[in-house]
């Protein structure tokens, strides 16, 4: 079948175009229509592909991987099926994949061209390249349904081996990071604060980012758990205050920021809107460079939600951090040296 095309791979022909080589050289197009009758295209390639897109009426990037990402942004099983973080992360990670791929027909796609993608082109950034190419398997899946593709070459293709975080900060440097932070300036100093509060509670940064300040209540702070699937069910908890949870939060109250917007959400920029993922990010990176470039070993945010599960551990307390018990362990659990009880 055309739509499966093994042979002409380099040309770059639209799905059902054919190309033919000629005695004297170059070759005779021709497209396939739907009644299973060859139409003649003659020999300028451009020409041929302009007839095509003409008489089919579509976009120059029909069948390429960016029409396959777009319709699948588009789409219900994007919208309904997957959290809002996790579109946002989606839609990060198409930068590269269409930096590489955006412009190749996806039915051109094979198993090398994505291991070549993640040892060589994201070879600098292994975990990364495995969640891109985890959305372009999802982009493939959704396409096969759709008529866009017709396998997933992602699902042939083995990831890059992990290696899994070990870095646990201390609260001594958590503190020092913080003061990095307030001495950059209140927006800075507000993004420190964050950090205080998730190494206490160990929220997810989407659980607590859009935080309000009704949220305070006498009996403590409501937080909603971040759902893994738009239809999951939606859970909630509330945090017990501690002294150092007041100490934060009346930290928070007492930053003057002049000419900034009075909010109702707590965790706010000037304009008294919620962080963005990508503002949040751009201002974490700023102050690590600043706090790290005395030779301070980097931690990222979300070594923060270790430092709390690994203390909560150390006292046999559960952290309520993971649906499943055992994936917090794997994953947060950093502990140097683990007690060993014996059997008497």
């Amino acid at each position: 079948m055309i739509a499966s095309r093994k042979k002409n791979r380099h040309l770059g022909l639209l799905p059902r175009m054919d190309a033919r080589k000629r005695k004297g050289g170059g070759y005779t197009y021709r497209y396939l229509t739907y009644d299973r009758r060859y139409i003649n295209l003659g020999h300028d390639r451009a020409e041929a592909i302009k007839r095509v897109l003409e008489m089919e009426q579509r976009a120059p990037d029909t069948g390429t991987v960016t029409e396959l990402l777009r319709e699948y942004f588009r789409s219900s099983n994007f919208k309904n099926d997957i959290s809002p973080r996790t579109q946002q992360d989606y839609l990060g990670y198409s930068k590269q994949i269409l930096r590489v791929f955006g412009q190749m027909q996806a039915s051109d796609i094979l198993p090398p061209h994505i291991a070549r993608y993640l040892r060589i082109e994201r070879a600098s950034a292994p975990s990364q390249a495995n969640k891109e190419v985890a959305m372009l398997s999802s982009a493939f899946q959704f396409g096969i349904e759709a008529g866009i593709a017709i396998k997933n070459p992602c699902r042939e293709v083995r990831k890059n081996k992990e290696r899994p975080r070990t870095r646990c900060p201390s609260w001594e440097e958590i503190e020092s990071f913080c003061l990095t932070a307030k001495a950059k300036g209140p927006s800075s100093h507000v993004i420190g604060l964050m950090a205080k509060f998730i190494a206490l509670t160990g929220r997810r940064r989407a659980e607590f980012i859009n935080m309000k300040k009704a949220d305070l209540t006498p009996d403590g702070i409501r937080v909603t758990y971040a759902k893994g699937r738009v239809d999951d069910p939606e859970k909630r908890g509330l945090i017990e205050w501690t002294d150092s949870l007041r100490a934060i939060l009346t930290e928070l109250k007492a930053i003057e920021r002049p000419g900034a917007i009075s909010s109702v959400y707590l965790w706010t920029n000037r304009s008294g809107k919620p962080y963005t993922e990508q503002g949040f990010k751009a201002m974490w990176a700023k102050i690590m460079a600043d706090w790290a470039k005395d030779g301070q070993d980097r931690f990222t945010f979300h070594d923060l939600r270790a430092y709390y599960v690994t203390r909560m551990v150390e006292r046999n307390q559960n952290p309520e951090t993971h649906s499943n018990p055992a994936t917090t362990r794997k994953v947060y659990d950093r502990r140097r040296v683990v007690r060993i009880k014996t059997s008497a």
